[in-house]
């Protein structure tokens, strides 16, 4: 197993659990644990985890930017879920706009699929993952983020996005406050997605259910400016009552 697939690994398990011992992870993984320390130092070192004696918690906050690929191994069936849905809602032939979430990155491998259509994004992963296929796929250009370093934003990003008319944008966000409010601890994703909104023909928001009751510094929209939102469990009433023109799936 790779280093980086194996840390993946022990940080999706800490997202679980929350606490883990070094014994437990080394029985799992089956991985000695003198491999399971090292890699729960590197961990601490990139502020993801606390080392304890004999094991490791997760360190939990909603500005903490994690990894792609840790995010990628964060609440898998949930996403996959969600992205199984989103793929109903698109046309052959269709122009979709994907953020970088790693939400869009699984609506990405269903498109791959089962779908014939030009897809615009910001997210390095995903463009690496439809290079090879036989789908019209667009990159937004743009400057890499340090803070996260699968996304492309900043002037040239929004600009590709402001000139292509999408049939439909999907994205997700960091958090979902009671009041309906979408929000992101990034001001420089929030831009670019404000730049996908101002151009494409429907707005499906994906949230799994871990962002619920949550939110980040920085305000994207609300549930009242989207044409659908998306998750895995079956959606509070309330927000159905509240945001009556929302399709929820």
């Amino acid at each position: 197993m790779l280093k980086t697939e194996r840390q993946n690994q022990i940080y999706s398990l800490l997202m679980e659990k929350g606490v883990v011992s070094v014994k437990e992870l080394s029985e799992k993984l089956f991985i000695s644990e003198s491999s399971i320390r090292r890699d729960l130092a590197v961990l601490e070192e990139k502020g993801f985890v606390k080392r304890s004696y004999g094991g490791a918690q997760i360190i939990n906050s909603v500005e903490t930017v994690m990894p792609f690929g840790m995010r990628t191994y964060k609440n898998v069936e949930a996403k996959r879920v969600i992205a199984k849905k989103g793929v109903e809602l698109i046309n052959n032939g269709d122009i979709v706009f994907l953020d970088q979430t790693s939400t869009s990155y699984f609506l990405a491998m269903e498109i791959l699929k089962s779908k014939s259509v030009t897809v615009v994004t910001n997210n390095r992963e995903i463009l690496n993952l439809l290079a090879s296929s036989d789908l019209t796929v667009i990159s937004s250009g743009g400057t890499v983020s340090r803070a996260n370093n699968n996304c492309l934003f900043g002037q040239s990003a929004c600009r590709s996005f402001e000139e292509i008319y999408a049939d439909i944008v999907f994205f997700s966000a960091k958090s979902l406050s009671d009041d309906g409010v979408v929000s992101d601890f990034s001001q420089e994703e929030v831009f670019v997605r404000n730049a996908m909104f101002s151009t494409a023909s429907k707005k499906v928001f994906m949230c799994d259910s871990s962002k619920f009751h949550t939110h980040s510094a920085y305000k994207q929209c609300t549930l009242a400016d989207m044409d659908y939102f998306i998750t895995e469990v079956e959606a509070d009433e309330k927000i159905q009552t509240k945001f009556p023109n929302l399709k929820v799936k």
